[in-house]
């Protein structure tokens, strides 16, 4: 079975990349910003995003398994996606620093005959910064495209005195504890395993 990645994240790429998955990756037909529904919760939104973004594909790719996947921060109810800029990434930081948020990671699989949902949440306590402390991280990560506005697989990892989940994959983008388990149900090739 074809899978398809529905993202044109790097970073999500190079997750499936390091597990040896035989994919493509197709840039979803979806708006997230006009399918933000902010009257669901933080969680039901990620499981939301992922979902369309990978249900924006299927006409396309009806024989395909589609992965969508998307990622936010709960801040104490709020909602933080990526910053999109160094002055609203430094922001985002100094509101979190100090205290504790959930970064929430959802991804759908989409196959002709079944639809897998998995949402993995990790807690994350962030030590005390000050602004130009946390300008100077800007300037080394540029974290500009991430939620949060941290790369924990690059210099964002000193950002944190805690970070409490199941699957530290799932912080990147992609938990890949539970894609390797899928992808071996569906029987999927790895340039690694032969066959997941």
């Amino acid at each position: 079975m074809q899978l398809i990645l529905a993202s044109s994240s790097r970073y999500r790429r190079a997750q499936l990349e390091q597990i040896g998955t035989q994919f493509e990756y197709v840039t979803p037909n979806y708006d997230e910003e006009a399918n933000k529904d902010l009257t669901l919760t933080p969680q039901d939104l990620a499981v939301s995003l992922a979902l369309g973004k990978a249900e924006s594909l299927r006409a396309s790719f009806p024989q395909a398994a589609i992965l969508g996947g998307d990622q936010l921060v709960d801040f104490g109810g709020a909602i933080l996606g990526k910053p999109g800029s160094k002055t609203a990434a430094v922001d985002q930081l100094l509101a979190m620093s100090g205290k504790t948020h959930r970064l929430i990671t959802s991804v759908c699989l989409l196959t002709p005959s079944k639809v897998y949902r998995h949402t993995d949440i990790a807690e994350m306590r962030m030590r005390d910064f000050n602004r130009a402390q946390l300008q100077a991280y800007v300037e080394a990560d540029n974290p500009i495209d991430c939620a949060g506005s941290y790369k924990l697989e690059c210099a964002g990892i000193g950002l944190f005195e805690g970070i409490a989940c199941d699957d530290f994959s799932s912080i990147q983008g992609l938990p890949l504890l539970t894609l390797s388990r899928w992808f071996a149900e569906l029987g999927l090739s790895s340039s690694v395993f032969g066959q997941f």
